[in-house]
This record gives C-alpha cells, structure tokens and sequence, in this order.
C-alpha cells in the first residue's frame, strides 16, 4: 500500500499537503481535476513548505485554467471549454484549504471558484439545475444533478459535504456518479458549509436532521423526484450529519456514511490540528474553548428513544 500511494504523492514532504492533493487527485476520474496541471503545479510548489506559495500557485492555476476554458468557448469548443471552467472550481477550493477563516483571500476563492462552476452549468447540457432552499426565514444554495431532461420522476440521493466542502465540490467528489446511474444528486451549502457560512452566517449545529428536513420539503414538492426513494449520503463530517438526520427523518429510505465519525471532538478536531479553525468557523465559535463546547461528542446526543439506524451497513434497531 506504501509503495501504490507513493506513486501518486506529489508533496511527499508535507503529510497535510499530499492528503488534501491525494482528495484532489481522486477527482480526476470524473472531471474535477486534471492529473497533469496538479503535477505542474506540484513541481512550481517543488520543496518548499510554504502556505503563502501553496495558494499562490494552486490560485494560479485556477485563473489559467479558467481562461484556457473561455478560450475554448469562444472558439466554439464548449465541451472542452465547460471542463475547464468545472476544474478551475476545484483548484480554487484546493488554493484556500490552509488559509485563516479570517483571510479575505479565502472569499475571492470562493467567489471566483463558485462563478466558474456556474459558468460551466450554464454552458451544460441543463441536466444541472441551480436551487434555493427556504430555512428559517433565508435559502440554502445548491443544485439538483439528474440523469437526463426527460423531467422523469426519479431516485434522488441528497450528498452532504465535510467540514471544509463546497456544494461544488460534492460534483466530483463521486456525486455526479449517482446521475451516471440513473439517481438525481443533490449538493446543497447546508449550514456551515460553502455560501451559507460565508455569506449567510448560518453555523452548522447537532440537529442537522432541520436543515435536512428542509431540504426534502423542497424535494419532495418537484415533479422530478420520486418521494418514496429518497437516500442521504455523507462524506467526512457528513459522516455524522447523514446518520444523525436519517434517525429523525422518516422520509430518508437509505443512509450511507462515507468516512464517518463518531464524535466530531475526538475524531476530527482533536485528531486532525488542521482543521480546528476551520470548525471554529464553522460553529460559529469565537475560540478553542467555545468549539470545544459546541461540536458534537457523539452523534446519538439528542436521538429519539428508539429509532431506526438506516445504515446499509448494519440496519441495526437503535434502542
């Protein structure tokens, strides 16, 4: 296993590097990423141990990806040129992953990475739908994925994000393989994710089973959606998200747990120091200590006295 994953560690010096490239680098099967403009950005990155360069660099290739994709547009070319444009969003997430909360570079990434993957939805074919989601008096920005534009009433899985993932992201982070398979995907900026924590300061909490909820209101009421085969699918901290809102929403038929957590406190925040202010943020907490004090130590916290764990893995009756 050491010697497969060297192969494709481009920053064997820096662990927290490789992992977050390695998330890049997965993307490529399926169009978020290009394995050969990592591999030259990698090499201008060379050695160094640098934050300010990592961005740089990474932010660079975002732009020159983006305006090689314009080019293609304009040139007529709109395939090719959408593929760059939805790559360009992934290395703009990928140039602001160690930066502070607090930096205001961490919003141009945002706001050019999000604008060029919406370029490139308007460019598609229109399987990809831009939605807001009413919550509690504001919206949840995201987008529905389907199959095809027959406007057929289908499964529909809703794929919820980690502690640091855009709706965007979700795309090429395997969503898009659901629409691949006959499944509308659904991403949405859930609290403490993407718009909705930047722009909105609507905090991720517990009782992600509301949001969730909301979510599905919306679904259900579209012609597109069959209400009776609605999955949740969560990656990281959606890990926890996912299982927690399937225990309280009935209308959630099948759950799955992509490297998911038992206690967000000692699974993530403690086990992995990089991601601590990133679930400050997150929380909507002002330090260390109110983090502490705020993120979940267990997803079972809260649950109802006895429901039904809809993990594919174990269908095990919660008492």
């Amino acid at each position: 296993m050491t010697d497969a994953l060297s192969l494709i560690e481009l920053f064997p010096q820096h662990e927290d590097w490789s992992l977050q490239t390695m998330r890049l680098l997965a993307q490529v099967p399926v169009g978020g990423a290009d394995l050969f403009e990592c591999a030259r950005t990698a090499a201008r990155i060379g050695d160094t141990m640098d934050d300010e360069v990592w961005h740089a660099e990474w932010s660079r290739t975002a732009r020159e990806v983006a305006e090689r994709g314009r080019a293609e547009v304009a040139a007529g070319h709109i395939t090719t040129g959408s593929a760059a444009m939805f790559r360009s969003c992934s290395y703009w997430r990928h140039s602001e992953f160690f930066l502070d909360s607090a930096d205001p570079r961490r919003e141009e990434a945002y706001r050019s990475g999000t604008e060029n993957f919406q370029e490139a939805v308007r460019l598609s074919d229109g399987t990809i739908e831009r939605i807001e989601v009413p919550f509690e008096g504001q919206t949840l920005d995201g987008y529905i994925m389907r199959p095809d534009n027959s406007g057929a009433r289908r499964p529909t899985v809703l794929f919820l994000g980690g502690a640091d993932s855009w709706a965007e992201e979700l795309v090429f982070l395997g969503g898009n393989q659901f629409p691949a398979r006959g499944i509308n995907l659904v991403v949405v900026d859930t609290p403490g994710r993407g718009s909705s924590l930047r722009f909105k300061k609507i905090y991720s909490s517990p009782d992600y089973e509301k949001p969730v909820s909301a979510v599905l209101d919306f679904l259900v009421a579209r012609d597109d959606v069959d209400a009776d085969r609605i999955g949740l699918a969560g990656v990281s901290f959606g890990g926890y998200y996912a299982p927690r809102a399937a225990a309280f929403e009935p209308r959630v038929k099948a759950v799955a747990a992509w490297c998911g957590t038992w206690s967000i406190l000692t699974d993530f925040f403690e086990f992995y120091p990089p991601l601590q202010k990133q679930l400050q943020w997150l929380s909507g907490s002002k330090d260390d200590a109110e983090a502490r004090e705020k993120l979940p130590r267990s997803p079972w916290t809260g649950w109802p006295t006895r429901s039904l764990c809809r993990c594919t893995s174990c269908m095990a009756r919660v008492t």
